[in-house]
């Protein structure tokens, strides 16, 4: 792995202004990178971005301080050309955490956000648990990264409908990524409705991942979920959904978890979701290996219309799972995918999160997984200097979830604040440090229905928090 600075790097995918990025739909596709300092001292900041041929651009150098984060914008910030397409590499000589955006902002209103991979977590095998070809018109893409300083050959078998389909890319170069779609299979995919699987992509290198689920075939991309890759040690027997949810609010979000057996037998697995209107399950479902189960809250039996809270997974064997979040908001289809749990930690780095006063707003959703309650303490530090800290009411219960949202507004019934002025918070972009005496499962979901109206109608995304 080529570091530029003695600690740790993170791999991401990096696009801009292309008119079609990789299967994604119309044009105006661009990336931004926010990378967080976890330390604790100061930090220099390296991002280098790649191509498909493995040439390498240098995106430059940034301070930053502890706690504190930095923006990465490709088309600004990386001298590369226009249609560029590729992947990066992010050093640091303190602990970073790093996120990606992908969006057609400017031409349409989809946007993506995911994790990127730390260098200690790459592996010659990474896994997937959903895939779609054209399943209800959506697709997904894969983009998967050479983790290492040699050349790779690359092969993804996908599993749909009990069948496996592969594809092989050799002497992928250094630090550099391939296109995975569900389309360039030998023998071909089925395509169409109810075509849904999981993908397993095995390296002769260590390698890193992300996947884009999208539209198939529009004119301008008006949607786009993001995810990252995970590896057969993020598989667990207990796994954590921070938020699941039936028919909540008036843009009736709901989700779905698709769980995904990484386990060389099948597995039984049981499915609970804790909420605000009681605990349903355990749903149940057997899983061969490699193969990936859905748990939807639409059709799940006996979950009425508003619940919202969090899942926990329990199963025989190592699992993973993703989550998709669909709503509809002002007449437009709005969804968002984020990686679920197989463990957590008492601090939790959340990189990016909003409080606009004309624009988006993020969300930071805390599920408790340890075994005792505990209460859970936020500091946000915006990147104009301004910090709030707040605390929650009473003890979260272990498997429940508590939602900071609005941090401009507070106080209010869920949340005390500790520390700074709530007002001053309106219009900054923050780090988030999410802390608690039990273990934590956190995600950051940013909506364009922001807590202060005038709402920017850009799509859902979020991502997972780093412990």
């Amino acid at each position: 792995m080529k570091k530029a600075l003695p600690f740790i790097v993170i791999v991401l995918l990096l696009v801009v202004a292309v008119s079609v990025v990789g299967a994604l739909p119309g044009s105006g596709w661009k990336s931004g990178q926010q990378v967080q300092n976890v330390g604790g001292a100061n930090a220099q900041v390296v991002l280098t971005a790649y191509d498909q041929g493995g040439t390498s651009f240098n995106c430059g150098t940034e301070s930053v301080a502890s706690g504190a984060s930095v923006t990465y914008l490709t088309d600004v910030d990386c001298p590369v050309p226009a249609g560029f397409l590729g992947s990066a590499v992010v050093s640091a000589d303190q602990p970073i955490a790093a996120i990606v955006n992908v969006n057609n902002k400017g031409t349409g209103l989809a946007a993506g956000q995911y994790q990127g991979t730390d260098g200690a977590d790459v592996a010659t095998t990474i896994v997937f648990p959903l895939v779609k070809n054209n399943h209800n018109g959506r697709t997904t893409t894969f983009y998967v990264q050479n983790a290492s300083n040699s050349a790779n050959d690359i092969t993804a078998t996908f599993n749909v409908l009990g069948n496996t389909y592969t594809k092989t890319y050799t002497g992928v170069a250094a630090n550099a990524m391939v296109i995975v779609s569900p389309t360039d299979t030998t023998p071909a995919m089925p395509s169409g409705s109810g075509t849904v699987g999981s993908l397993t992509v095995v390296g002769t290198q260590p390698l890193a991942g992300s996947s884009l689920e999208h539209e198939t075939n529009v004119p301008v991309g008006e949607n786009l979920q993001a995810s990252k890759s995970f590896t057969a040690a993020d598989g667990a027997t207990e796994v954590y959904c921070p938020l699941y949810r039936k028919n909540h609010t008036v843009r009736n979000q709901t989700t779905g978890a698709q769980v995904q057996n990484v386990s060389n037998s099948a597995v039984d697995v049981e499915f609970t979701f804790n909420s605000n209107m009681g605990t349903f399950g355990p749903f149940n479902a057997n899983i061969a290996p490699g193969a990936s189960y859905t748990f939807f809250a639409g059709t799940l039996p006996g979950i009425p219309n508003g619940a919202l809270g969090s899942a926990t997974i329990a199963s025989t064997g190592p699992v993973v799972a993703v989550v998709n979040d669909k709503g509809v908001d002002n007449g437009v289809t709005r969804v968002t995918t984020y990686a679920c749990f197989g463990s957590g930690g008492t601090s939790v780095n959340v990189p990016l999160a909003k409080e606009f006063a004309g624009g988006n707003t993020t969300g930071v959703q805390v599920q408790n997984i340890g075994g005792a309650g505990t209460q859970v303490t936020l500091e946000y530090k915006a990147t104009n200097g301004n910090a709030l800290t707040v605390m929650s009411k009473g003890s979260v219960a272990p498997g429940t979830s508590i939602t900071s949202w609005g941090i401009s507004n507070y106080p209010n019934a869920e949340w005390d604040v500790v520390s700074g002025n709530p007002a001053a918070m309106i219009g900054t972009v923050n780090g988030v440090v999410v802390s608690g005496s039990s273990d934590l499962a956190v995600i950051a979901n940013e909506s364009s229905t922001n807590a202060h109206g005038a709402p920017s109608n850009q799509d859902t995304k979020n991502y997972e928090g780093f412990n």
